[in-house]
């Protein structure tokens, strides 16, 4: 009987404690944010995560009422940055500003990552997306995609990248597998030096961010071909997609999402969510994204799942189609 009323006290006293857990754990919920919440970008100052990343901390910080600190994480394809995040504590204070580098693609690219991406580091919300532009050196003896092709099939052209694995290096693999023709990729620490390359003539073509090369067409130092959306930009509306120029399935963009810790409560998850959402639907910015060369375009949890779940297989089969590594 002693031992009987033992075990109950016991069994009571852990109920209790569990019970006071759980609670404070509610009222922390319910009292987030009370410090700084911290986006690890998982590429460099000034590219357009780290832009994107200011702007939505900065409608954030008005909807949590807390400072929003953004921190550069680059490195090994962006698998440092989201390394860290993968690491941090699940409460809300660490998110992750990355996108198909780190949750598509490198999967696909990186044998020991350390951390599963979507496991570890699952989506919270998509805040934009935008498609790059085929440029060429002007004085590249080309004026249509057709003639590039023609002439990649012709002699061995090169195209120059922000990396491995990045859209533009994507784009350009899908374009060589659909059409046949014969191009050796020459990747760069950073875009701006892909795109000095092809300005130098060193490099006869790239896949980049339309405001990027934008000047240079404009100036004639550029031809731009086409574009990797499925419809026509408005940044370049005389410019063809790649689609409507005999490849219909033809579409790689780029896209940028905020990630959390595995287990961050789902209260704090819908406060983040909800708030990334106003931002993402506040005019002003919208006007700030077009100039970046990207679309607000919103999806919660469920629906970036789904659209990785999607796009990670099909970009996993072109990358072992091209035979594309880390490096």
């Amino acid at each position: 009987m002693k031992r009987r009323r033992s075990l109950s006290a016991v069994l009571a006293a852990v109920l209790s404690v569990m019970g006071a857990t759980g609670a404070i754990a509610q009222a922390q919920t319910q009292t987030w944010p009370t410090s700084p919440v911290h986006i690890i970008v998982s590429s460099g100052a000034g590219g357009t995560a780290d832009i994107l990343a200011r702007l939505i901390g900065e409608h954030l910080a008005r909807s949590l009422k807390q400072p929003v600190v953004i921190e550069d994480k680059p490195g090994a394809g962006g698998n440092l940055g989201a390394a860290m995040v993968a690491r941090a504590k699940p409460d809300g204070y660490t998110l992750l500003m990355s996108g198909a580098p780190t949750h598509s693609v490198g999967p696909h690219l990186y044998k020991n990552l350390g951390y599963e991406p979507m496991r570890d580091v699952p989506p919270l919300a998509m805040v934009a997306a935008g498609p790059n532009l085929l440029v060429v050196n002007a004085s590249l003896p080309v004026k249509s995609l057709q003639d590039l092709i023609k002439l990649g099939r012709e002699r061995k052209l090169n195209y120059s990248s922000a990396g491995v694995g990045t859209s533009g290096h994507l784009a350009a693999a899908l374009l060589k597998r659909s059409t046949g023709m014969d191009a050796r990729h020459v990747p760069y620490k950073s875009g701006p030096e892909a795109v000095t390359g092809v300005l130098s003539g060193q490099i006869d073509f790239i896949f980049f961010t339309v405001p990027s090369l934008l000047p240079q067409v404009e100036a004639g130092q550029l031809r731009a071909l086409a574009i990797t959306s499925a419809t026509r930009s408005a940044l370049v509306p005389n410019v063809p997609t790649v689609a409507e120029l005999g490849f219909p399935d033809f579409e790689v963009l780029a896209w940028y999402a905020l990630f959390t810790p595995r287990d961050t409560p789902p209260d704090i998850v819908a406060k983040l969510t909800s708030g990334v959402q106003k931002a993402v639907d506040a005019p002003e910015l919208r006007e700030k994204m077009l100039k970046l060369g990207v679309e607000p375009k919103y999806m919660d949890p469920a629906q970036l799942t789904a659209y990785v779940a999607a796009e990670s297989p099909k970009l996993g089969k072109l990358i072992q189609d091209s035979g594309i590594t880390a490096q």
